[in-house]
């Protein structure tokens, strides 16, 4: 069904907060470009350097290939590349010593948070203007909001599995 604009739309039609929360994901999309720019590197060195600083568990660059989508050579490099900038460090696992982890440095992340800093104090500023109800209700909603990404994202086929072929109906 074509939007307002006369654009096909992507999917069912939504409810409106989930129009709102795609037009978000969007915005966000251009705001991580910005701060690659910003900070001088690509756009998926700055996405590799997220998953690096956000995923609970340190990894390697075995699982960072993974997470990109990109081949292991690849992710080698990508590695080599952000080690030499100074945004990342190799360490041995102090329990299997053939393991690296890839952690991101004091400086990179120290970096990152002075670009954000005026963002996140605009975010901050949206939020106080709201009662303690209302903000225990964005909480819960994002919380579930956050419940289905992490669903969708588990249920999705592992990397080189064979894709189920779509049917197309031509009646």
């Amino acid at each position: 069904m074509p939007d307002s604009g006369g654009r096909k739309r992507i999917g069912r039609e939504s409810q409106p907060e989930t129009a709102a929360l795609r037009l978000l994901q969007t915005a966000m999309g251009d705001t991580e470009v910005a701060l690659s720019r910003r900070l001088g590197m690509s756009h998926t060195d700055l996405t590799a350097m997220a998953h690096l600083t956000f995923t609970p568990q340190a990894m390697g660059p075995r699982q960072l290939s993974g997470r990109l989508g990109i081949t292991p050579g690849a992710a080698t490099e990508l590695v080599d590349r952000l080690e030499r900038a100074g945004h990342l460090e190799r360490r041995r696992d102090t329990v299997d010593r053939r393991r690296v982890h890839l952690i991101p440095t004091a400086s990179a992340l120290d970096q990152v948070g002075e670009e954000l800093h005026p963002l996140i104090a605009a975010l901050d500023s949206v939020v106080v203007e709201y009662s303690e109800e209302e903000r225990a209700a964005i909480r819960r909603y994002l919380a579930d909001v956050l419940d289905a990404y992490q669903r969708f994202t588990a249920s999705a086929p592992e990397p080189n599995s064979a894709r189920p072929q779509q049917v197309v109906d031509h009646d």
